[in-house]
């Protein structure tokens, strides 16, 4: 082989090797622009269950008297297990929350009003309710928290999360049970229920 026709192959692997690492920083540089950006999608199963239209959420808000407690009852009855990704409880000032399972029905409270996450879709699962302001007893206590509340820089009042995805089979039953330590303050707290259907 001459010395010309090996400058010439060295010059093709040299040019190849090049436009390789070219064309894969420009397939780097591109994500990460779309990544800056935001336009960067990570598809959650949420996500994925909102598009179908088996991801709903319910929300309300209270205002509780000192020493005063609020019941939300969160019950499946529809035949289908219920994925609860959060309950998000936001407090002016310091609560007890207490979380129980499976508690006795004596009386129905006011039903809460659930939305489907995708506003295309009328789906809302038959026998999901949640409720409160009804009558329960007995009942296994499943976790205790403290939500903090009061001024925040920038903020006011917390956040606390409880039931953090837990599975609500068929026929089972979770109650939020919040309170108010206080012995002379009132003040409000908003409860969300964020779930989907597996």
């Amino acid at each position: 082989m001459s010395a010309a026709e090996e400058r010439s192959i060295e010059f093709v692997v040299n040019l190849s090797a090049s436009l390789s690492m070219i064309v894969t920083m420009v397939f780097v540089a591109a994500a990460l622009y779309q990544m800056l950006a935001g336009r960067i999608i990570v598809d959650t199963e949420l996500t994925r269950k909102i598009e179908e239209g088996k991801a709903f959420s319910a929300a309300k808000r209270f205002t509780i008297d000192a020493g005063g407690t609020i019941e939300i009852l969160f019950k499946n009855d529809s035949g289908k297990t219920m994925k609860i990704v959060a309950v998000e409880i936001d407090t002016e000032q310091n609560i007890d929350i207490d979380i129980l399972e499976d508690v006795t029905v004596e009386s129905n409270g006011n039903a809460w009003t659930i939305r489907n996450l995708n506003l295309g879709s009328d789906y809302i699962p038959d026998g999901v309710v949640i409720e409160d302001g009804g009558t329960y007893s007995g009942g296994n206590v499943v976790h205790q928290t403290i939500g903090y509340g009061g001024a925040k820089n920038f903020a006011v009042g917390s956040r606390a999360e409880v039931g953090e995805k837990v599975l609500i089979p068929d026929g089972k039953n979770m109650l939020i049970r919040i309170l108010n330590p206080s012995s002379t303050n009132s003040f409000r707290v908003s409860v969300r229920f964020l779930f989907y259907e597996p």
